[in-house]
């Protein structure tokens, strides 16, 4: 029962269940049981077990992979760079996501939210609550990152402070000497494991929940929901083109290489990255177009990319950005610059922090939506469509991985 379901079964029962949601009705009930409430049940059971476990997998997985990195290798001249560019690149991802979504608006129809169009229980006290909550001034923000109870910020999911807290240990982990540390090391470690198994259990049930969540959804919908959908799709879409066809070339413009050549060179990592949904996989497909095909150092190629492939994750950034302001709009809550900074801070952290963790997209909008307050249901809506636009995000990632080998290493002499 740990096997994660493929993505073609996944999609098979979101395809089912919005078939069931066009036959089924608000007050259709079988052997005396309501359908709609053990739609509505299922699922919100499903989003309840995610996040259960998304505080324990975020701090084992920031505190073991931050305290496993070697300072002699990891953090080399070479690392540095690597670190900085995609700390560059995914900041401007979520500079262009947040500016594309502002713009476009895809959760707003005449200026009013549309959760009730998409069949989502609009609750119009939803932006005088976030609003008055303390957490969305500066001070209270600052605050909230430097808790003075570690214990009950944890209890409590403060989002921020986890993170922050995950950090600093595993760097203070990662710099210690003693013996006693390995024991530590092996901790988290082995608890990162168990959770990632506690991960795929959950996610054993993903078809179910996509099934009850998209079925639910579907019974509520309204022909303008298929517009909304589409006005999120295109927006993400934008973004990701503006990403990869206007930010990228002007990086490899600056490091005066070959633009067209390096997409000739890419397309078949780019055709695998976007069939498969996996950076990990595009692995070797990535290294050899840029060593044989590119003529890329191979000890640089070598370290950039499986590096890459954990912690570059500037696609998804960007679409958890748009995705977490576009439910904001569908509730009608009209997020400040604190709360846009806030989105943006927790998009670059949690796009490195999730990596390698199954559905990791997820987890961090899941994330990211406690974080401001934000109901999780609309997370059912967003899973309906992601199919192509994870593919999507896959393939911007793998290319970032090859336009930061193009811009840090230098070509083998024939």
């Amino acid at each position: 029962m740990d096997k994660t379901p493929s993505s073609k079964i996944i999609f098979f029962f979101l395809f089912l269940g919005f078939l069931a949601g066009l036959f089924i009705n608000i007050g259709d009930s079988f052997l005396g049981i309501n359908l709609y409430n053990i739609l509505d049940l299922v699922g919100k059971i499903f989003l309840n077990s995610l996040k259960m476990i998304v505080v324990p997998l975020i701090m084992s997985s920031l505190i073991y992979n931050i305290s496993s990195f070697s300072s002699a290798d990891d953090l080399s001249n070479i690392g540095i760079k690597t670190i900085v560019f995609y700390l560059i690149t995914s900041f401007s991802a979520v500079i262009i996501g947040i500016t594309v979504v502002n713009f476009i608006e895809p959760g707003l129809i005449n200026g009013s939210g549309a959760a009730n169009i998409v069949g989502l229980s609009a609750n119009h006290n939803i932006s005088e609550i976030i609003n008055s909550q303390d957490s969305y001034s500066l001070n209270s923000f600052l605050l909230s990152i430097f808790s003075g109870n570690m214990f009950y910020s944890i209890a409590n999911g403060n989002m921020l402070f986890i993170i922050f807290f995950s950090v600093i240990f595993g760097l203070a982990l990662r710099s210690s000497t003693s013996n006693s540390i390995d024991t530590i090391k092996n901790f988290w470690e082995g608890a990162y494991l168990v959770f990632l198994k506690i991960m795929s259990y959950i996610l054993f049930f993903t078809p179910y929940g996509v099934f009850c969540l998209v079925a639910k959804a579907t019974i509520n919908f309204s022909p303008d929901s298929y517009i909304i959908l589409l006005s999120f799709f295109s927006t993400v879409i934008i973004g990701l083109m503006l990403h990869v066809f206007v930010f990228y070339p002007l990086v490899l413009f600056i490091f005066k290489r070959n633009i067209l050549d390096h997409f000739k060179g890419m397309s078949s990592a780019l055709l695998m990255a976007f069939s498969s949904s996996s950076s990990l996989a595009t692995i070797p497909v990535t290294t050899k177009c840029l060593i044989s095909k590119l003529g890329y150092k191979e000890e640089h190629v070598n370290f950039i990319i499986p590096f890459g492939a954990t912690i570059n994750m500037d696609g998804t950034a960007l679409f958890e950005c748009v995705a977490v302001i576009f439910i904001a709009q569908l509730y009608g809550v009209d997020l400040s610059y604190i709360d846009q900074f806030l989105i943006l801070s927790l998009a670059l952290i949690t796009s490195i922090g999730v990596a390698g963790i199954p559905s990791a997209s997820f987890v961090a909008i899941i994330v990211i939506l406690s974080s401001v307050g934000l109901p999780l249901e609309a997370v059912g809506i967003i899973l309906g469509i992601d199919r192509v636009l994870d593919m999507l995000r896959t393939s911007v990632n793998v290319f970032g991985d090859s336009c930061c080998v193009s811009a840090l290493s230098s070509k083998e002499q024939n």
